[in-house]
């Protein structure tokens, strides 16, 4: 089994492009869904977010995967498949759980640290698993991803920081001299991103007011933060009577542009958080300040000390985690051993009591001698290889085991942990490198 991740995010490609591989949750269900039902690809998984989509598999061969999704996001963005290796990041198996680990961190982010993606990742594993596109493969890496998230956000400064793309746009507005504390803002969206606006600008004191396509949406949020809510119907007039605009909904199509704004009054700030842009960028006729995803970008201004300190910490993790996956893939072998062992006792006892007239309780004495003494003999077998598995990626010691012991193929491929209550789980530690692959290389 292979693990690929492919990845369209703000470093590969334009917010043209980021636009148009943007899809929403039923879009990123679709896709699971398709990808699964490819001959190659076992589980899938579909992140979409404000400068990146993703999409993880577990196949059974690397080539097969890349192609059902390389279809897929040629189709989606409407590029020819030999333009998409431009565009696309490919890396598979160790380097995708670096690239996954470090993408929920926020190592990979457009703010660095910004924590927001913790919540989005949470969500498309989430949806992932209603759909059963995702099973033990990717249910493990995302899981323990998320755990390391959470870790660099609690233990590191990055984290501390509260860095994010909001706060990274308002600090762009507070250097341009925007005073919060009466200024009449409005925040159109009802979602995640849009409460964390509301929230912020209320508490710096300005007076929120909220647009949203549902209008019980507005209401709940401009309630809690203290403002009026605004029908979408009524949203030009509201643009043009509030000094500044965060807008983060995602629509299909441009909610503000400068034709929309008319000859009369503008904002003076807009900042557009959202992917596919709400606003269009020839609203600076106008003189209006555009903050977007564009502006922010080469903006970040993490300290490299913490940002290393980040890396180490989830450099550890894709040890100890690519340690475990090494230790598992020995399991089923060591589930067969044990098989075999306790298939030859059962073996030698039938023939033992065929030819012998035991009675029952010497017959369970001996059984039970048989059995100690097999045990004991694969006992250290079986605990080393798991340890040499965690410790070193170069050599194949499942195959090793099953050659040394004459093991059939098949009857490893049907063996499970659940056959075998003694065996020994531990949690290793280990370390491999990373291999990157570009598509159409």
């Amino acid at each position: 089994m292979t693990l690929l991740a492919v990845s369209i995010n703000h470093r590969t490609a334009g917010l043209d492009l980021l636009a148009r591989a943007s899809m929403d949750t039923e879009g990123s269900r679709r896709l699971a869904r398709e990808l699964v039902d490819h001959p190659h690809v076992q589980e899938a998984l579909v992140l979409s977010t404000c400068n990146r989509t993703e999409v993880y598999l577990e196949a059974d061969r690397f080539h097969g995967g890349l192609e059902a999704v390389a279809a897929q996001l040629s189709e989606q963005i409407g590029v020819e498949r030999s333009a998409l290796s431009e565009l696309c990041a490919v890396v598979h198996d160790e380097a995708a759980v670096r690239h996954c680990f470090s993408l929920v961190a926020g190592l990979d982010s457009l703010v660095v640290g910004e924590n927001q993606i913790l919540g989005q990742v949470r969500d498309a594993l989430s949806s992932a698993q209603d759909i059963h596109s995702s099973g033990p493969g990717l249910n493990a890496l995302f899981q323990t991803a998320l755990r390391v998230g959470k870790r660099v956000q609690s233990e590191t400064s990055i984290g501390a920081a509260g860095r994010s793309t909001l706060s990274a746009a308002v600090a762009q507005l507070d250097e341009a001299g925007i005073d919060f504390s009466g200024t009449r803002v409005l925040v159109v969206g009802a979602g995640a991103m849009a409460g964390l606006a509301a929230r912020l600008l209320a508490s710096r004191g300005a007076v929120v007011d909220c647009a949203n396509r549902t209008l019980a949406k507005a209401e709940l949020l401009a309630t809690e933060v203290g403002g009026q809510a605004i029908e979408m119907s009524e949203l030009q007039a509201a643009v043009a009577s509030h000094h500044v605009v965060i807008t983060c909904t995602g629509a299909a199509g441009s909610l503000v542009s400068a034709e929309s704004l008319g000859g009369g009054p503008a904002p003076r700030a807009i900042v557009d958080l959202a992917m596919p842009p709400d606003v269009d960028q020839d609203v600076v006729q106008r003189g209006v300040m555009l903050v977007n995803l564009a502006s922010l970008q080469g903006q970040d201004d993490a300290d490299e000390h913490d940002v290393e300190a980040a890396r180490r910490l989830v450099s550890s993790e894709v040890q100890a985690y690519l340690a475990r996956q090494r230790a598992q893939a020995v399991t089923p072998t060591v589930v067969a051993l044990r098989q075999m062992a306790a298939g030859v006792v059962d073996t030698e006892m039938a023939r033992l009591e065929r030819r012998t007239d035991l009675d029952e309780a010497t017959a369970r004495e001996v059984r039970n001698a048989l059995k100690r003494v097999s045990e004991k003999l694969i006992h250290s077998p079986t605990v080393r290889v798991r340890e040499f598995a965690e410790e070193n990626e170069d050599v194949d010691y499942a195959a090793a085991l099953r050659n040394l012991f004459a093991l059939e193929p098949h009857h490893v491929a049907t063996s499970s942990p659940d056959d075998c209550p003694i065996l020994e789980r531990r949690e290793p530690a280990g370390e491999a490198c990373p291999v990157v692959t570009v598509m159409g290389a």
